[in-house]
This record gives structure tokens, sequence and C-alpha cells, in this order.
């Protein structure tokens, strides 16, 4: 028992180790499970209060159909904007990049049609609104591709680099006029997580050695009035950023995950075109956070969230700001992956050892409990305290450990059941042992009982043994060609009766009742066949020889049950149809061919098959004809299809005794591929006709 123990732990600590490994460096593969739990925990919680300090001005399809085509022209963006300020609108961020010039400006226009004259410059007209108006321009980096000037924003970070952020070397700014009009301005660069959704949003990135704010954190920072912003970190990794009167934290890259407060329309929507027409209360502008953004489809600013699959990016910016602003953070703390491991750990390793001792319903139960413990605490940590921990690993932690204790369990009560199974199996094939220990009154008494019995054997296996300098060797050969033959008889549900020699016997239908048990054993044979063509090529390789194989079947009565002494005793199979079975399989040599099943197997199968009526034999011990047919297999089957015509022509002249022109077609085919088939009904014919006999059987004199 102690080793027993032993052994357990040692177990169950591998599998420990295994998770930790995987947890520790799959994490980009298996992220997106995390995640998935995650946002069942969202669904669960649903939609939640913002803050009320944060309006999106939507350039919704209304703004478009009377304004017209985007992009509007810069006039309609200055008079929103010049609204905006005139209603108090606290701070605005325009979540829109104006990287080329206005093209409906009329000086634009003007120069481009060659017109002279002072025309309104609809450009210089924004950038002057800019200047005068409390707004946060946007841009967004790039790898490859740079444009206009450099931002400037207000924001400083105490230290001014950070190898864990992500780096740019490219950036698309506004325009200059505008650009340099703007008080400030940030990035809006978004990235989805693994699994295609926006789980995450930068505060941070570096551009060229120095650190840059996204458009959320520019504008908080403004209204926070922040001189200085200190990041958090340490040589492995960012911790978040310290404010005047706040810190927020983030991952180890300065990412923030974010606390959505539900699907799109979470928060205030209000019409570009209301704005611009006034058409709005200054109340629900008053001393607020503004972004203007577009909910349009065609405008390609929607992103799959835990809550919607297209929600408008402005609306994801004003769910950090609410985030911020109500201080509801979700983040991973720096010990959060001591506890994960801390957990996988009392999973495996203590869970693991408790099953061990416990029954399948009682594991099931305590599973269930630990489970269900286990995940509203994590749903309490995550929306309670903001504390984001591993999902994914404390779920497949307890699947694997339940699954690994009810094997363990199952594997020792399968080790109790093999010491008897052991006692069976020498009595009795191993079929019968497994029906003995999972039916305790059934009776192996001796019966009559219908069934398919199956005879194999080797051809020329005196003169193959003789390719062998020892015993052992042929021996070798022997198991090689047993495995697979063995394989398919217990695969196709038959009963091995015994090995003789070189020769395989067994049935169907006993002791278990077996549907369709002509079709099983004869599926069995042609499995036999491909197995041997595969063996035999391996064979040849090795040792140059090939083995040839002869399968009789035949379905009828036969005596089974248990036989023999007190001391030793089988169950096993007796009759007239087993002795017949056996001379079936011995007329393969007769006739030549590899599988031959009687009349009384053909009539009882249920699929096709290829089959060749060969004859009508009496075989030795029988006084009565039986009918023989031969089952190739697909390969023989092809090159059978052009003899088939004449092979079916030669026959009906043999059953209606026009035995000359059966023996001339068969004379001909032997012409062209002789065979012991041809040449045996070639030879029956002559006999026929010079004894002008009518028994058309065949008679067998030996086995």
């Amino acid at each position: 028992m102690k080793l027993f123990f032993k052994r357990k732990i040692l177990f169950f600590f591998t599998i420990f180790l295994l998770l930790i490994f995987s947890y520790l460096n799959f994490e980009k593969i298996t992220n997106n499970f995390d995640e998935k739990i995650r946002e069942i925990f969202f669904e669960i919680r649903g939609n939640i209060p913002t803050s009320q300090k944060v309006v999106i001005i939507d350039i919704d399809e209304k703004s478009i159909s009377a304004i017209g085509q985007w992009p509007f022209g810069r006039d309609y963006m200055a008079q929103v904007l010049a609204n905006l300020t005139n209603a108090g609108a606290g701070i605005i961020g325009i979540d829109i990049i104006f990287s080329e010039f206005d093209r409906s400006s009329p000086s634009f226009m003007a120069k481009s049609l060659g017109v002279k004259g002072e025309f309104r410059d609809n450009d210089e007209l924004l950038a002057a609104v800019v200047s005068q108006t409390p707004t946060v321009l946007g841009y967004y980096f790039t790898k490859d591709l740079s444009k206009n000037s450099q931002p400037h924003p207000i924001t400083k970070f105490t230290p001014n680099s950070s190898p864990h952020l992500l780096k740019f070397n490219n950036v698309v700014t506004n325009i200059s006029p505008v650009q340099e009009s703007a008080y400030s301005s940030g990035f809006f660069n978004a990235f989805n997580d693994y699994g295609g959704k926006m789980t995450k949003m930068p505060l941070m990135l570096e551009y060229k050695d120095k650190i840059y704010p996204s458009l959320v954190f520019e504008m908080i920072n403004i209204a926070s009035q922040t001189k200085e912003v200190k990041i958090l970190q340490d040589n492995y990794a960012i911790h978040g950023v310290k404010l005047s009167n706040m810190a927020i934290p983030t991952d180890k890259n300065g990412f923030m995950r974010i606390n959505f407060r539900g699907a799109k329309n979470s928060f205030k929507y209000i019409s570009f075109l209301d704005v611009l027409n006034g058409n709005f209360d200054p109340k629900d502008v008053s001393g607020k956070f503004i972004l203007i953004g577009t909910s349009i489809t065609t405008l390609a600013d929607l992103r799959a969230t835990v809550y919607d699959l297209a929600m408008p990016g402005v609306e994801i910016h004003a769910n950090m700001i609410d985030n911020i602003l109500k201080g509801d953070f979700l983040y991973e703390p720096p010990f959060a992956k001591a506890i994960d491991i801390f957990i996988i750990l009392f999973l495996t390793l203590i869970l693991g050892l408790i099953l061990l001792y416990l029954s399948s319903v009682l594991t099931l139960v305590v599973v269930f409990i630990l489970s269900s413990i286990l995940y509203m605490s994590y749903y309490y940590l995550l929306f309670s305290q903001g504390l984001v921990l591993n999902l994914f690993y404390p779920l497949i932690s307890i699947v694997i450990t339940t699954i690994s204790a009810f094997y363990i369990n199952y594997q020792r009560e399968q080790k109790q059941k093999e010491f008897i199974k052991d006692k069976f199996a020498k009595k009795v094939s191993l079929e019968v042992a497994n029906d003995l220990l999972s039916n305790e009154n059934n009776n192996f008494q001796a019966k009559e009982k219908e069934l398919t019995v199956f005879f194999s054997d080797i051809r020329g296996f005196t003169s193959l043994s003789e390719n062998f300098d020892s015993p052992q060797k042929l021996i070798e050969l022997l198991n090689r060609y047993f495995e697979p033959m063995t394989e398919s008889i217990t695969k196709n549900h038959g009963t091995i009766d015994k090995f003789i020699g070189d020769a395989i016997m067994a049935y169907w239908n006993a002791p278990c009742e077996v549907s369709n048990h002509a079709d099983k054993a004869l599926q069995t044979a042609l499995s036999q066949l491909e197995e041997l063509e595969k063996l035999n090529d391996q064979l040849q390789k090795d040792s140059k020889i090939i083995i040839e194989i002869g399968i009789g079947i035949h379905t009828g009565l036969a005596v089974v049950g248990e036989m023999g002494s007190k001391g030793r005793s089988d169950y096993t199979i007796i009759g007239d149809n087993v002795n017949l079975a056996s001379r079936i399989e011995g007329l393969t040599k007769t006739f030549g061919v590899k599988l031959i099943i009687s009349e009384s197997t053909k009539n009882q199968l249920t699929q096709k098959y290829h089959l060749k009526y060969l004859a009508s034999v009496v075989v030795k011990g029988k006084s009565s004809a039986i009918k023989l047919y031969e089952v190739l297999t697909n390969k023989e089957y092809e090159k059978f299809k052009d003899k088939q015509s004449d092979y079916a022509e030669a026959i009906k002249y043999y059953e209606i005794s026009e035995f000359d022109k059966c023996k001339a077609i068969f004379e001909k085919m032997n012409k062209i591929e002789p065979t012991k088939l041809n040449k045996l009904y070639i030879d029956k014919c002559v006999e026929l006709l010079a004894s002008k006999e009518s028994n058309k059987n065949f008679i067998m004199h030996s086995k």
C-alpha cells in the first residue's frame, strides 16, 4: 500500500510539472481558451452602469445622409468642435485622423481649377478652431509608413523609454496646419488578442526611443493635470503608470485590460449632425469627456469584444476612460503566477490523492462542489477585486486529475479481476473468461448451436521450415504470422479455439451471440489475406521467403461448450460441420485458391463480396455433395473480370452436361493462364466424356 501511495504521488506530481511547463511556455496557445472562460463570466455579469461622464459624438448614418459622402468638409468638423466647446465640453478626443488635405475646401478646389483669388481654406479653419478648443487629436504608428509631422504630446514619462513596450519606427499624423495647432494628440492603435477579440489596449508605445501616450491616456492625463507620469516597472515587466491622483495597472507591455460596461450603445451617443445643427442639450456634454468617432460599418472601425462582435472603436476608448474614472480596473497582479501555480499544485497532487480513496459517485460530487467553489471565487476576484487569474489551467487540472483518478481506480479493480481471469484463461479462451467475469450465472455446458467455423493453414510449411537453420527462427516467423492473423479474428468478434501447428481454428457465434457471424468470419479471412500481403513484403526484404495460406469457412450446427476432465477442460466445438470446415480448408490446395466458403455460409452473407463458384464436391467421409465458392480479393477480382464471362459459360456447359464445349473453353483459358482449377475441369470432362457417366460431382478422397 505504501508503494502504491508513493507511486501515485510521483504520478500526480509529474502531471503537475507537465502542466506548469505548459503554463509557463505555451501562453500564446492556451490564452485563447482562458479568454473564452472569462467571456462566460462577462456574460453572466451582464451590463453595468457607466460613470455618465463620457459621451460619444457619432458620425452615423443620419449624418452621412444629410451631409454627404465621407470624409466631410473640415468646416463641418470645425463647427462641431466649436459647438461642443461653447456647450462646455470638458475635453474632446478625435478618433479620426486628418492625414490628407480637404479636397472639398474652396481654396483647394480653386487651386486645382487654376482660379485666382482669396478663398476659404477649410484646413486652416479647422486648425484655428482646434487651437481654441480642448481638442486632443488622434494618430497611429505603423511599421512601414510615415506621413506628415511628428506628434508632440503633453504627457512626459519617467523614464522616457522602456524595454517592455512595443516599438515603432514610423507614424502617420494629421496634416501640419491641424497637427501643429492642437493642444495635444495621442495614438489610437488597436491590437486584437489571439482569439481575434479586443480585450486590452495599449496606454503607451515607443517611437524612436521615446514613449508616447494613447488618445485615452492623453485625455486622462490632461484632465488630471499630471506634469510627469511615472512608469512602474522592473527588469521583467511593466506593472502600471502613476499619475498625480491615481495609479493605472497594466500588463507587462503597458496594455490596459478593458472592463467592458456591456455591448455597444452602453454610452450616450449624440449624432454628429445634431451637434452640427446645435440640436442637442448642452448639459449632455458640459464638463464631460467627449469622443468623436463613427459607428458606420462601411468606415471599418468596428471591433469584436466580449459582448459584441461589432463594437465601434470609439466606444472601446469610452470604456477605457470610464474604467479609469471609476477605478474598477481588471489587472494581473505581480503575484498572479504564484497563485496559479499553487492552485494547479492543489488540483493535481492533493486532489488526485484524495480522489483515489473515493467511489466514482463521490468523486463526481466532490469535483462538482470544488469546481463550483473555485470558479465562484474566480468570479468574485475578477469583478469585485479586479484580479485577473488564469482560468484555463485550473479547469484542465481538474479534468486531467479526475480522469487520471478514475483510470487508476479502474486499473486497480481490473488487476483484482486479472487474477480471476488468469485462472479461467488456463481452462478456456480469453473470450470465455471475460464472459464468465461479466455473467456469473452463464451456463457453459455443452449445447448445439449454429456456428461459422474457420480453418486456415500455411501451404508447404515443411519445405518452408527447411529454410531456417534453427527452431528459434522458425518460431519467430510463426509468431510474426500469428500476430496479425489472431488480431483480425478477435477484432471481428471471433473466438480462437486453438493453434494446431501452423494452422488456426476459430469460430463465431459462441460463447457470445454474434450477429451476421458468417459476414464476420469472411471479413476476417479477407483482412488476413491483406495483412499477409503486407507481411510477405517484409519477409521478402528480410529473408527472401513468402508465406501462402489456405482458408476454409463453413456454417452449420455444432456442439459447443466446456469439455474435458476436472483437472483440465477447454471451451471448444466438435461435430461433423467442424470436420467439414477443416476439409474445405484442405480443398484450397486441390483447387489452387486461397479462400473457399461453403454454400451454407454463402446463403447467410448479408453483404456483397466477389464470389466465384468452384464446384459441387463430395468430401471424404461424406456421401452428399456440397457447393463451394471461392471468395476473391479486390486484386484477384480485377484479374478475373476479363475471364469471368468465359468461366461462367464453361460452368454453364458443365452443368448441362455439354462436356466437350466446357472442356474447350477451359483448355483455351488454361493456355492463357494455367491453373489447378482449369486442369481439374479439363480432366473431369475427359473422364465424363470417356465413361459417359452423369455424376458431375467432384469426389475427394483425401483432406
